[in-house]
């Protein structure tokens, strides 16, 4: 009985020890997500979304291990869909955005993968909300029968051009699975990360 509370003893001992000789940095994240949004003012439902996934080295230096871009669009067509200040019309304004992804959101519109972003203010103090990354397709990530007009719930592009939107960011549904899988590699659905772990930019 003694031995074996000796032995215990000193699993303990290791066990402490172990803990305060772990590194500093050994609770820190070992990836981080970007996502960019590049504006084309040109052709705003021509622009293109970009996925990268950063790896901390054994430096504490962040590097580029993967790198995929598709097409994507954001507003209406036309001068007011380049106006990040005009509510349902305008693309998103610049800068940095929290986001949280989920696997089949129900909204009155938008359901299937999307990730929601926290509401912005654009230039002039107007507050943007209801942000997503999303794409045109019904829950559980189908697509609805063809109908006569452009459907909220189906794909449709070059017919209609499904890459525009109210100010969201859209992609084709099959390259918005994309995202999602290789963000799910790394990261959990319905968690709001810090902006230093995962981050959506809008670029101009």
């Amino acid at each position: 009985m003694q031995r074996a509370t000796t032995v215990l003893i000193a699993l303990a001992v290791v066990a402490a020890s172990l803990l305060v000789a772990a590194p500093a940095h050994s609770t820190t994240p070992s990836w981080r997500g970007v996502v960019t949004f590049d504006k084309n003012w040109q052709s705003p439902s021509n622009s293109r979304l970009v996925w990268q996934l950063y790896q901390r080295q054994a430096d504490g230096k962040w590097k580029v291990v993967e790198t995929r871009s598709w097409r994507s669009g954001s507003g209406k067509l036309g001068k007011r869909g380049r106006d990040s200040c005009v509510n349902s019309k305008g693309w998103l304004p610049n800068g940095t955005y929290a986001m949280r992804q989920y696997n089949d959101y129900h909204g009155n519109l938008i359901k299937g993968r999307a990730f929601r972003l926290e509401d912005r203010a654009c230039p002039t103090g107007n507050r943007r909300f209801d942000l997503f990354i999303h794409s045109e397709q019904g829950a559980r990530n189908t697509q609805c029968r063809n109908r006569r007009g452009d459907q909220v719930c189906r794909w449709e592009f070059p017919r209609f051009n499904d890459y525009k939107s109210a100010g969201c960011i859209k992609l084709a549904p099959g390259h918005l699975a994309q995202l999602v899988a290789l963000y799910q590699r790394h990261f959990a659905p319905g968690v709001r990360y810090p902006k230093d772990q995962v981050v959506l930019r809008v670029v101009s």
